[in-house]
């Protein structure tokens, strides 16, 4: 009771400093889901959703449990840790470990029977029911092997990913089968729960220590606290790969350089640029936000698209050229780097052209276009980065009408080659 009384009360405070922010967010994914799922998805009273919305909503489901298990660091099944503390060595804790995993599955049925009620046209029927087992069971399933890959190490953490992608096909082929197998996989992976699976109790206690003080820190509101919170976590070394696992050598070490910069670019600036890309294609291709004033015109909805698209690309490019700038300005500053600025340009560049190109081939994959019009996009794109890069290292007044310039041919050709076709 006393735990309970806890959280209600955390609860209460976190409410009490982000009610705006929670309302905000309420009302925009309650309006982009009531134009998804009767503008899309072509729900009403009696009429199930249509395959291409029961695939997405499928999607979103597989998308939720991959963030939720394997993406995100927090446990799925969370105790509290002075719990986990004082009952980890006794019966007590897998007593209360269960309760919380079957807690988990009631949530996950309720979750399951609204979705189904979505797919099924607000009426319970075989589809209904069909549906709501089948996600019930995918989410179960889900959940105990991402259960499985917090705890596990080395071929744990492989059966589990393999076992994720097993139910993904499962749930994505939406069949009695599927059903059939996902209770087998489900089965199977409580058995391995509770039989071989070896909790890592220090790496779990750790996890629910930060938390609670982050749960109390966004309670009270306190920001010193929660930046704290953030600069202690951050990692004490950077994992995965370093510039000494290539086989480098003078004429590719700046390359080489570039391409680890990319990979631990921080995820703040990506996010940005692809909600930017998602938005315009919603505004050009979906009618989920028709609802919107003078939405409803091409012209309008052309010219937002072209605004996001464009502005996605120029965040990209300006990222990728500050980080020019940076190992510019270390070899100003002293550093002994044995390249011109020139070199550090055409180096980066390679990168940059590279990821413009895999960029541009997506937006012509989610607009359906094939044209050579991209070509032009590539191209302003490529012009702009140099462009960008000159800006910053010459630091000359003409710079700025050089970016100016490239943004406008920018602009130029991602009408053409999204809108104008």
């Amino acid at each position: 009771m006393y735990l309970l009384k806890n959280k209600l009360r955390l609860m209460k405070g976190t409410i009490r400093h982000t009610w705006q922010s929670l309302i905000g967010i309420l009302f925009v994914c309650g309006v982009l889901l009531y134009q998804f799922l009767f503008s899309i998805a072509k729900i009403a009273h009696g009429t199930t959703a249509s395959p291409q919305g029961t695939l997405y909503i499928l999607l979103a489901v597989v998308a939720l449990n991959l963030f939720r298990g394997f993406l995100s660091q927090t446990p799925v099944i969370r105790m509290d840790a002075a719990s986990t503390l004082f009952t980890y060595n006794t019966k007590l804790f897998a007593t209360i470990l269960c309760r919380k995993q079957i807690t988990s599955m009631i949530l996950s049925l309720l979750g399951s029977a609204i979705i189904a009620f979505f797919l099924s046209g607000f009426i319970f029927d075989t589809v209904f029911v069909k549906m709501t087992t089948l996600i019930t069971l995918y989410f179960g399933t889900s959940t105990y092997f991402s259960w499985i890959f917090y705890h596990a190490k080395g071929t744990g953490k492989m059966f589990a990913l393999v076992g994720f992608g097993i139910c993904t096909v499962l749930l994505l082929a939406a069949s009695v089968f599927s059903i059939i197998g996902l209770a087998v996989l489900l089965f199977f992976s409580v058995l391995y729960t509770w039989k071989y699976l070896k909790l890592d109790l220090p790496k779990y206690y750790e996890q629910l220590q930060k938390i609670d003080i982050a749960e109390v820190a966004v309670s009270q509101n306190n920001y010193a606290k929660m930046y704290q919170l953030a600069e202690e976590n951050r990692p004490a070394y950077i994992k995965g790969l370093k510039l000494s696992h290539f086989r480098s050598s003078k004429h590719t070490a700046l390359w080489h350089k570039s391409l680890l910069e990319l990979i631990r670019m921080q995820k703040g600036p990506i996010t940005l640029v692809a909600v930017l890309i998602l938005f315009g294609w919603l505004v050009h291709k979906s009618n989920m936000l028709t609802f919107l004033p003078l939405l409803d015109d091409p012209a309008i909805t052309g010219m937002i698209t072209v605004l996001c698209t464009a502005t996605a690309l120029s965040s990209l490019y300006q990222l990728l050229a500050k980080q020019v700038q940076s190992v510019c300005d270390k070899r100003k500053l002293g550093l002994s780097i044995p390249y011109s600025d020139q070199q550090i340009v055409l180096s980066y560049g390679i990168t940059a052209i590279i990821v413009n190109g895999i960029l541009t081939l997506g937006i012509s994959l989610i607009y359906t276009v094939f044209s050579w019009h991209l070509l032009l996009l590539w191209f302003a794109e490529i012009i702009a980065y140099f462009a960008q890069c000159y800006a910053l290292l010459s630091k000359r007044k003409i710079g700025r009408s050089f970016i100016v310039v490239a943004n406008i041919l920018l602009y130029a050709a991602t009408y053409f080659s999204i809108i104008s076709i």
